[in-house]
């Protein structure tokens, strides 16, 4: 249960095909205000997008599988609004609920179980709360290349996310792709030139069926709906 074996092949956090790569595809999420209330990073790896969610105003439980060198000092600089533990997903099963956000990051792949995985983390969503879901979609020609072919990953195709999410009762949920442009390249101006190249592709039509990543979003019905039966 680990988000970090794929960007192993761009390089370390720090580098600037990983940095624009999150900031292309997380920036353009819209994830609602934490305003104090904690979420819940499974898989978090490096810990960098767990520091996305706290500059959206939300605290953080991130987990994963095995602890990163980067954690303690990003749990110091962040300290009471930042934790690090150790999870997988029966670990997550035993997990009280209760986040107002569960956000997921290349994951769901990884696991011997997805739907169980799945229903644990709808379960962890608190009512009103949103459940978010980043997978690369198995389609995409580079994701294919690098991670499905040579890494060894299973990504999803949209029918199997759409299976998952309705066999783990995510009722409404939204799922659509974005592009993130993973270029592993350490030069600005290789990946300006590669961003311009790539603006060309994005404006045929055809080219959204090969975007890099599937989102999914599920908001969890408030506890009145529910006795409101609305």
């Amino acid at each position: 249960m680990s988000a970090g074996r794929g960007r192993e092949r761009l390089g370390s956090g720090e580098s600037l095909a990983v940095t624009r790569f999150r900031r292309r595809l997380l920036g353009g999420l819209d994830l609602p205000a934490g305003r104090g209330r904690w979420a819940l990073d499974v898989g978090c790896g490096d810990g960098l997008e767990a520091v996305e969610l706290l500059r959206r105003g939300w605290r953080v439980e991130a987990v994963d599988l095995a602890p990163h060198p980067a954690w303690a000092g990003l749990a110091r600089r962040h300290r009471g609004r930042l934790r690090f533990s150790l999870a997988d997903d029966r670990a997550l099963a035993r997990r009280r609920g209760g986040y107002g956000l569960v956000f997921q990051k290349d994951v769901l792949h990884h696991v011997p179980d997805p739907d169980g995985l799945l229903r644990s983390l709808r379960r962890l969503t608190a009512p009103g709360g949103e459940l978010w879901l980043l997978e690369c979609n198995r389609r995409n020609p580079v994701s294919y290349l690098h991670l499905t072919l040579l890494g060894g990953h299973q990504h999803f195709t949209r029918g199997r996310l759409l299976a998952l999410a309705r066999a783990a009762g995510l009722d409404g949920f939204r799922l659509w792709v974005r592009e993130a442009r993973v270029w592993p390249m350490e030069s600005t101006r290789l990946q300006n030139w590669a961003d311009r190249l790539q603006d060309l592709f994005e404006a045929l039509p055809p080219w959204r069926a090969f975007a890099v990543y599937h989102l999914l979003c599920w908001r969890k019905p408030a506890e009145h709906s529910h006795r409101s039966g609305t």
